[in-house]
């Protein structure tokens, strides 16, 4: 069972439903519409009682950096109200919608993963200054839910984006050491990523930190 969605979609969806959205997402809670913005504080707020302040933290900007990030569909976020194991460590889970849909013409399975990491859970790990601490778990793992197909313009893709293309599922499996690491200069949040857990759909895959001249777009603007 999941707990405290959180969602978004700047053409006024309440679920995550494929809805393209123009205008850019908000940088921040206080620019959430009023009414939603009560919704968000309260989801919010059960979150940081059951898990604590990072599992809120996390949340939030997993939500807001997947809404500025590209996103044309609605996004959400949700929290697993339990600690789950896996590879033989507790992690508590997040699950994001993030509404990107790939061009995978120009953007092959690992560029996407890079993507993904680069843009949301990057500006995310920058977040916890103090280190990771979530109750009960070693670390979280994160689920980006997005889309790939074709298409050579974003015209293009608004024209069908009914038909977002096929669902990719990546998960990423962080411990509060790999945060330490980062914290102490060990390792930078970049190539964090060639030293954590990944999967693609299921399967495990290795995974190099991205290059510099990475393009961070999910497809041509």
């Amino acid at each position: 069972m999941l707990v405290a969605l959180l969602s978004w979609s700047t053409a006024g969806a309440a679920e995550p439903t494929p809805v393209f959205a123009t205008p850019s997402g908000p940088a921040s809670l206080d620019e959430i519409p009023s009414a939603k913005r009560e919704d968000v504080t309260r989801l919010l707020r059960k979150v940081r009682q059951r898990h604590g302040d990072d599992a809120m933290v996390i949340q939030t900007h997993l939500l807001l950096n997947a809404m500025q990030k590209g996103s044309v569909l609605a996004t959400g976020v949700r929290v697993a109200d339990r600690v789950e194991e896996a590879f033989g460590k507790r992690y508590l889970g997040f699950e994001v919608e993030t509404g990107l849909v790939f061009d995978d013409s120009t953007r092959d399975r690992a560029a996407r993963v890079q993507i993904l990491w680069v843009t949301i859970m990057e500006p995310t790990l920058a977040r916890l200054q103090d280190g990771l601490q979530v109750k009960a778990a070693e670390g979280m793992m994160v689920r980006l839910q997005s889309y790939h197909r074709p298409y050579r313009s974003a015209d293009e893709l608004r024209a069908s984006i009914e038909r977002p293309g096929t669902s990719e599922d990546v998960r990423f499996y962080v411990l509060a050491s790999d945060v330490d690491a980062i914290v102490r200069g060990e390792v930078t949040a970049k190539g964090l990523l060639g030293r954590i857990r990944t999967t693609v759909d299921g399967a495990e895959i290795a995974m190099a930190p991205p290059r510099e001249d990475l393009v961070l777009t999910p497809g041509p603007e």
